[in-house]
């Protein structure tokens, strides 16, 4: 999973958070950082009419036709790929964009962002069902300037209806639905829970807001010295994705008491909500293993969904479905495309032996190239699936019983079935066991064989 972190400025906030996940083998942080707006304060130019941007001296572009421009922001990358990773800042195109799984902004205004390019992380959110949080800070939420913007739009909180910023510290507390997600708490029990947010240090920085959404959680509550809440995490669904707002802006204090630490609760916090961001974030690639337990007689159903860089169905994929069996033998099958739904492909596999099985997607685009690949399993034990559903199967009773002379007996007919039983005709099979020599058409062809050959044998003269 690849989480898009955009900040304002260069904060600790980062720092944890890069700790957090630094060895999270399935999460890459790729974060891009203002460190100099668009208008920086100083003024000085140390040639005569030089236009660059002195920030960027020493960056290897040196020539006025790349260096950066006084009237462009500061930027810098960390965690790309390759040099051309957001090298023209945030992404302002949806394939781009779409290539993330989450996005974090961390104190960062709204002008940073044109107008194209707010719609365009609405629709990564709706459309695409990526995972988007809002951490606080002084240039967040409504500081930022992001009421009547399709980002605050998104956000689950409303942002017209915010009063001044409070004074003071701030007690973290979770909510009782809070405390139902597994993400959001960090202990087993709600004793050893309780303890744990008793020894939380206090906030300072909190973007207060008075009115939720329609929708939206509260998980966490801010809680002053007067006895006052205000919401501290605040989650909804939007669309295909999820949004969620974190109004406290500094959370690096609660990493400060365990330096020598990596496994602190601020670490497991940032890592469980980095999980919450980016868990059920749809692929361009996805597989569903389907089998009805009422039948146990029917095949496993592959369900593949392919979609293209826009994250719209792609109808002329190839999609092939190499499955593994329990013996290591490979079977390889064509998914093809569904009547029903666009972007769907529909593959068979009857199971014929007991144990696990794997199954590796390959989707192709028109042109040959690999779109991407998906892996998934099952188990299966044919033996043990009709224990699985209690309901009857009757058309295979109901076959049972043709087959055999037999009759389906519903459970309000018991009575009169049984009564019916003396006048029935029962057809009775015995079987008869004798040796072949009894029989008389035998003895005769064994007699008739025997004077066959005394005649021969008087004939030819040899008796």
């Amino acid at each position: 999973y690849r989480v898009l972190y955009v900040s304002g400025r260069p904060n600790w906030e980062f720092k944890f958070l890069r700790r957090a996940i630094d060895d999270d083998p399935e999460v890459e942080l790729v974060a891009l950082i203002r460190i100099a707006r668009k208008e920086p304060k100083f003024t000085f130019r140390s040639h005569k009419n030089e236009t660059t941007n002195s920030m960027f001296r020493g960056f290897g572009n040196e020539d006025d036709e790349d260096a950066e421009q006084y009237d462009q922001p500061v930027l810098i990358r960390l965690g790309t790929r390759d040099a051309e990773e957001l090298r023209d800042g945030f992404p302002q195109a949806a394939d781009v964009l779409f290539e993330y799984d989450a996005i974090i902004l961390d104190d960062l205004d709204a002008k940073f962002f044109t107008q194209d390019q707010m719609s365009l992380i609405q629709e990564f959110v709706s459309h695409r069902g990526g995972g988007f949080l809002m951490l606080g800070g002084r240039e967040s939420f409504a500081g930022g300037k992001y009421d009547r913007t399709p980002i605050g739009e998104l956000l689950p909180i409303y942002l017209d209806r915010v009063s001044d910023e409070p004074r003071g510290e701030f007690r973290l507390d979770l909510t009782r639905e809070g405390r139902l997600q597994p993400w959001v708490r960090l202990r087993s029990t709600e004793q050893d829970e309780d303890k744990r947010i008793r020894e939380m240090p206090s906030f300072k920085t909190v973007n207060r807001v008075n009115t939720l959404k329609p929708g939206a959680t509260v998980l966490a509550n801010l809680r002053t010295e007067d006895g006052h809440n205000y919401p501290g995490l605040v989650v909804q669904r939007f669309g295909k994705g999820r949004a969620g707002a974190l109004l406290v802006g500094d959370m690096w204090r609660w990493g400060l008491r365990r330096r020598d630490s990596k496994n602190d609760d601020l670490h497991q916090s940032w890592r469980q909500m980095i999980r919450w961001l980016v868990s059920d974030v749809p692929g361009r690639i996805d597989v569903d293993a389907q089998h009805q337990a009422e039948n146990p007689n029917n095949p496993i159903e592959l369900y593949v969904t392919v979609r293209d860089e826009s994250f719209n169905p792609l109808d002329n994929a190839i999609v092939t479905v190499t499955v593994t069996t329990p013996d290591d033998k490979t079977v390889t099958l064509t998914a093809i495309p569904s009547q029903d739904k666009a972007g769907i492909y529909v593959a068979s596999y009857q199971p014929r032996s007991a144990g696990g099985y794997r199954a590796e997607v390959v989707a192709l685009a028109p042109d040959g190239s690999e779109i991407g690949r998906r892996e998934t399993g099952w188990v299966a034990d044919p033996e043990t699936k009709e224990f699985q559903s209690l309901t009857p199967n009757r058309t295979l009773l109901e076959k049972i019983a043709e087959k055999t002379a037999g009759e389906v007996i519903e459970l309000s007919r018991i009575g009169s079935f049984v009564n019916s039983l003396p006048s029935r005709k029962i057809p009775v099979t015995e079987p008869w066991i004798f040796p072949l020599w009894h029989q008389w058409s035998v003895f005769c062809f064994a007699a008739a064989c025997l004077i066959g050959e005394w005649g021969l044998r008087r004939w030819k003269g040899l008796a």
